[in-house]
């Protein structure tokens, strides 16, 4: 029986000295797990500065795509006025012509 409870009692000191030892690996996780945190948060801080620099680039890109769409409408809208002008212009040369013609007779 003394046999048993001193292979036991030796068995609980390695096993006390392992709980000792897990104290320190857990220490040193817990700096790992702290650096880990860092580094998450510093990636985190990437994503973010990246996103955002994707949103100024695609609020960029966005406002060329309205800058061309509107100079677009801009022109449609003088090549509208320009044929209007040149019919305008055509009918009150024919209206001219007629009153010249009027006028002779």
């Amino acid at each position: 029986l003394k046999e048993r409870v001193k292979y036991l009692e030796d068995k609980e000191g390695v096993i006390g000295d392992k709980s000792g030892d897990d104290a320190l690996i857990k220490g040193r996780r817990s700096t790992e797990g702290e650096a880990a945190t860092e580094k998450i948060s510093t990636d985190s801080e990437e994503i973010a500065r990246v996103l955002t620099s994707l949103d100024a680039t695609n609020i960029a890109r966005d406002a060329e795509v309205a800058r061309i769409h509107a100079e677009e409408e801009i022109q449609a809208m003088i090549d509208s006025l320009d044929k209007s002008n040149e019919t305008v212009a055509k009918y009150l040369q024919e209206y001219q012509q007629f009153a010249s013609d009027l006028s002779l007779e």
